[in-house]
């Protein structure tokens, strides 16, 4: 669940394009299908085998959510290596960790918030982690998803252990069979707040400006987008 402002899923866009928040608001709630169900059911049983370390991995099998069946070749495909991706990460076993952990701004951004599916910490290293289980390749350097999980979670109260004294943050995807990795710093971090910031505050001007770019890819506005549909050249 994410604010219906802005969140790790949609950063990118509102960054790019602040006029996109009060399109998306006009727009009828998105619905989920068949891919979206089956990467919440592999997040689900993510959440599951980290919540209780004991269990077995094929403890998850079965597991439905909504139409979706975790079955062996989903284990195999996507759990397994998810799994062993962990082990490349920590390999000896020390990270601390919070799963599912909800994160916000607090007064700085009121009503903006999401929910980052590991926020972990190993020595002075804070670590960002997202799963991504679906088919498209993910890049994870300057990914604007980890950035806002990493800033949100800096200003939440309760994990201000991951963060305090830390002299670099790890941003993690896990799309199994890959994993991919990028530190960056506190500062960078830092950063890209302000120009989140800078970026909700320009979404509630009734002039804030639209941009088209690949930020558009997902955007549910893009039916009454006027430069997406050729409105805006036409007034022009």
């Amino acid at each position: 669940m994410h604010s219906n402002i802005v969140g790790g899923s949609t950063a990118k866009r509102v960054i790019n394009c602040p006029g996109s928040v009060a399109l998306v608001q006009k727009m009828p709630p998105k619905l989920g299908g068949d891919a979206a169900d089956e990467g919440t059911l592999c997040h689900n049983a993510m959440a599951t085998l980290l919540e209780d370390p004991s269990l077995e991995i094929k403890s998850v099998l079965g597991v439905k959510y909504n139409d979706q069946t975790l079955t062996e070749d989903l284990i195999d495909e996507k759990i397994i290596p998810a799994m062993a991706a962990l082990t490349e990460i920590d390999p000896d076993g020390d990270m601390e960790y919070q799963i599912e952990a909800h994160v916000n701004f607090g007064k700085l951004l009121p009503n903006v918030f999401g929910s980052a599916d590991l926020i972990g910490r190993i020595d002075d290293r804070a670590i960002i982690l997202d799963w991504k289980f679906g088919r498209g390749a993910v890049d994870v350097e300057e990914n604007e998803q980890l950035l806002f999980y990493a800033a949100a979670a800096m200003r939440t109260k309760g994990l201000e252990w991951a963060f305090a004294d830390v002299s670099e943050v790890e941003m993690v995807i896990v799309q199994p069979p890959a994993v991919k990795r990028w530190t960056t710093t506190v500062a960078r971090v830092k950063q890209f707040e302000r120009d989140l910031v800078h970026a909700v505050t320009a979404s509630q001007n009734a002039a804030a400006p639209l941009k088209v770019g690949d930020h558009c890819r997902y955007c549910p506005a893009k039916p009454i987008c006027p430069q997406m549909t050729g409105a805006a050249e036409r007034a022009l």
